[in-house]
């Protein structure tokens, strides 16, 4: 009889484990978990703590064209596939280069895309004072540049430091300024979008984007889990908003109206 009831109990534990694992990596079906990092003028919390920036805002509106509540779930960008994989988020929302590649691999081959929406372009940053340095690609070889890991900058900085040059990763793009005006790095490969905020100004009044080197432009777009209904869904909304101008009301509001640009059709 101890037997029969220590089986009982055994299996019984069993399904109850199987159970609190499953909630544990389970979301309500009616949440949209976004993975962001943190990004001026995209996705940053404000004096509330609350998510905003062009991104988050963008995101909400689908969401109520869809009926998902959104949340916002701050990930490590080099982990971005592994948190998309697992299930704990549903997409990667946080000016996401669609035209770019990770260790080799086009991304368009790692997730599914959304429409693009919003024009981008890598830029090299270097201080002031050395700008008259950087004429061409070809300074840059040899250099120690800084990126954001996982990120397009560093897609391109690897091939542009050469075999004699280095790259240092940073968590974020914001990260990179510092490394710059610190001097651990002669440049850094960060989005336009975000440089043109941030150099110039404050405690980065001493740095600038080097204008003579001109990099391919890029267009940013929402990564899903391949095969993901989310993603056919998501597109429908995007229209409406570019439709019904709420779209380009939020671009307005962050001051990145001439960078939008709904594209149905990526070119890869």
């Amino acid at each position: 009889m101890k037997k029969i009831v220590s089986l009982i109990l055994a299996a019984a534990m069993a399904v109850m484990m199987l159970f609190a694992f499953a909630s544990c990596g389970k979301k309500d079906d009616d949440t949209l978990v976004c993975g962001v990092t943190l990004v001026d003028r995209i996705n940053y919390k404000d004096e509330n703590g609350e998510w905003v920036g062009f991104d988050s805002d963008f995101a909400k509106e689908v969401g109520k064209i869809i009926g998902m509540k959104v949340e916002f779930q701050e990930i490590q960008w080099e982990q971005k596939y592994n948190e998309l994989s697992s299930g704990a988020i549903d997409c990667i929302w946080n000016g996401f280069t669609a035209n770019s590649s990770d260790n080799g691999t086009p991304r368009k081959e790692l997730v599914d895309f959304s429409y693009g929406y919003m024009l981008n372009q890598q830029c090299v940053v270097v201080k002031k004072s050395n700008l008259d340095s950087y004429k061409s690609e070809a300074d840059l070889v040899g250099k120690t540049a800084v990126v954001e890991s996982g990120s397009a900058g560093q897609s391109y900085a690897d091939g542009a430091v050469g075999d004699s040059g280095k790259v240092i990763k940073a968590a974020a793009q914001i990260n990179t300024f510092t490394e710059v005006k610190s001097g651990a790095a002669d440049f850094a490969v960060v989005d336009i979008i975000l440089a043109q905020n941030v150099c110039g100004k404050g405690n980065y009044d001493d740095l600038c984007i080097v204008n003579a080197i001109e990099l391919e432009s890029e267009i940013y777009a929402i990564g899903f889990r391949r095969g993901s209904d989310l993603t056919a869904k998501v597109n429908e909304a995007i229209k409406t908003l570019r439709d019904n101008g709420k779209l380009l009301e939020i671009a307005k509001k962050y001051g990145l109206e001439n960078s939008l640009s709904v594209q149905e059709t990526i070119n890869y």
